[in-house]
């Protein structure tokens, strides 16, 4: 998640009814993005604390930080979520270009079914970005719209943020690293998922782009 995309979901937070339990699907290593990523704590999971709610970050892997570890694409993995009381928000922060496309239909179901009557679910994927695996990136770049369509939901926001970019990265880079970033792209002797990465460089010149979209059922 990138600050201005956290910005962009506190706003959406604020002017909503607070829901009592938040859970974060794909969370990864909670403790690490504390570190690399703090705004994401400061800007979003620390509102939901001073709302009272109880926050469950879900993944596949026992990160630090984890409190539930389910592998997603298992038939029962929300069964949790039948035990929490009161309302839900799901948040789905650049989990479905990880996903096989042919993957999303099932999933996002799975997530519905779970949904009672004003429980939200909160959906963030790049648009414009580049190739990043973790462990792979289909390359899924929906627009507002497109999302909207995947679940029946009553969709309260829908839009796209600008979110930084490379050249703001770059600057930060010492001047060796800045000499590999831009003679790697000639290396031809490296995965082709490598070389996607490569890609980067294109950011150099255009902003970053996040689709969000924010709906209750």
């Amino acid at each position: 998640m990138r600050f201005e995309e956290s910005l962009k979901i506190q706003g959406i937070i604020k002017k909503h009814t607070p829901f009592k339990n938040i859970i974060n699907l794909g969370s990864g290593n909670v403790e690490q993005l504390k570190k690399t990523k703090p705004w994401v704590s400061k800007n979003v999971f620390d509102l939901f604390k001073k709302q009272k709610a109880k926050i469950l970050h879900v993944d596949a892997e026992n990160f630090p930080g984890v409190d539930i570890v389910q592998d997603l694409s298992e038939p029962n993995s929300l069964a949790f979520c039948d035990s929490l009381k009161g309302s839900k928000l799901f948040i789905l922060a650049n989990v479905l270009e990880h996903i096989p496309k042919k993957a999303h239909a099932e999933f996002l179901k799975k997530i519905y079914s779970k949904m009672k009557s004003k429980d939200g679910l909160m959906i963030t994927v790049p648009y414009d970005y580049p190739y990043h695996a973790d462990p792979i990136d289909t390359m899924y770049r929906p627009s507002p719209s497109e999302l909207k369509k995947l679940l029946p939901l009553t969709w309260l926001k829908g839009e796209i943020v600008s979110a930084g970019s490379f050249k703001e990265e770059f600057s930060h880079m010492n001047i060796l690293k800045k000499i590999r970033k831009l003679l790697k792209p000639l290396w031809i002797f490296q995965k082709p998922s490598k070389w996607l990465e490569n890609h980067r460089l294109f950011y150099l010149f255009k902003p970053y782009q996040i689709t969000i979209v924010f709906g209750i059922k």
